[in-house]
């Protein structure tokens, strides 16, 4: 295993930066609602990946694909990506952007984000099924034990009754199945929309682009239903709203750039500067940061049983990453 350096730093940063994102859009999720949390968080965030791969293309040579990708069969030599690519990333954007974060927060408001982020780290055991399934990837003994503990050490959580949303009653045990249900379908959306992903990427389309698109599909589907349905005025009506309203929104606008750009910056340093397996199992230490960034704003901690159970959980989505690098 190689030393610790700058691509574990950054996969550290990147779930420490996740965790606290994750504790103020549940608060903002809870003051506005989980649609209008997203509504307006798309345009924010498109705003900031549109400038960030803008940048990129300005400055470092960036573009639609990576430097040296090769021409994808039947783009006529063309150097873009294919449009079966441009539509897995497109899809990916469907359920791993819009529909994985409305289930998500929705969820949320149900159980409190540490709960709900701790069930939606199975995506890590639903991806690999997936993974198994449909891209030829194998799983081997080492990723199946990993998916057993994981799937235990969540539960064990789930089964615990001291789990309450921040500032709120205990809730009776249909409240909190159904907010672990949503969280559980975020994560299934999650894995869906990277499986997705991974199908696009695979042709050398530039991670920053790929993203960008993935969020300005979500926007397209998002808004248009949204007006639709006529949640879109009241949720645009927050940014020159009441004083608290303008709060919410610079609030937003904080999380919007620590998580989902910031975040994600560090995370690809974290890939790109350490082996993927490694990256992505101190990632996975995003459910235990966040024990401590709820217990700050809850102003109670969780019960040993939901701390034993995330490290549980952690520990197997630790195998479940690692089968390939051990």
């Amino acid at each position: 295993m190689p030393a610790f350096g700058t691509g574990e730093i950054a996969a550290l940063s990147t779930a420490a930066l996740w965790a606290v994102s994750c504790q103020i859009h549940a608060i903002l999720s809870r003051r506005l609602g989980a649609h209008t949390l997203i509504l307006l968080r798309l345009p924010i965030c498109i705003v900031m990946f549109g400038a960030w791969w803008g940048a990129s293309v300005l400055f470092f040579g960036g573009g639609v694909m990576t430097a040296g990708a090769p021409a994808p069969t039947g783009a006529g030599g063309a150097g873009g990506p294919s449009p079966l690519a441009l539509a897995a990333l497109a899809l990916s954007g469907v359920f791993g952007v819009a529909l994985c974060d409305l289930l998500f927060y929705s969820g949320v408001v149900q159980v409190g984000a540490r709960v709900a982020l701790l069930v939606q780290s199975l995506s890590t055991v639903i991806t690999a099924v997936l993974g198994y399934l449909f891209l030829g990837e194998t799983i081997g003994p080492m990723g199946m034990a990993g998916i057993l503990i994981a799937t235990a050490g969540v539960a064990w959580v789930v089964g615990d009754g001291g789990t309450v949303p921040e500032g709120a009653v205990p809730p009776s045990r249909k409240v909190r199945m159904r907010g672990v249900g949503l969280a559980l379908a975020s994560a299934l959306a999650l894995s869906s929309g990277m499986v997705l992903s991974k199908q696009g990427l695979a042709e050398g389309v530039d991670p920053l682009f790929a993203a960008l698109l993935r969020m300005v599909v979500a926007m397209g589907v998002f808004w248009p239903t949204a007006m639709l349905t006529g949640r879109l005025r009241p949720a645009l009506s927050v940014v020159r709203g009441t004083e608290q309203d303008r709060r919410n929104f610079r609030l937003l606008l904080v999380a919007s750039l620590i998580g989902p750009v910031v975040g994600v910056w560090l995370s690809l340093v974290a890939i790109g500067a350490t082996k993927t397996g490694i990256a992505a199992t101190l990632i996975g230490l995003e459910p235990i940061f966040i024990i401590p960034v709820a217990a700050m704003v809850e102003r109670r901690w969780p019960t040993p049983r939901a701390i034993a159970g995330a490290g549980i959980a952690f520990v197997g989505t630790a195998l479940l990453c690692l089968r390939d690098v051990w």
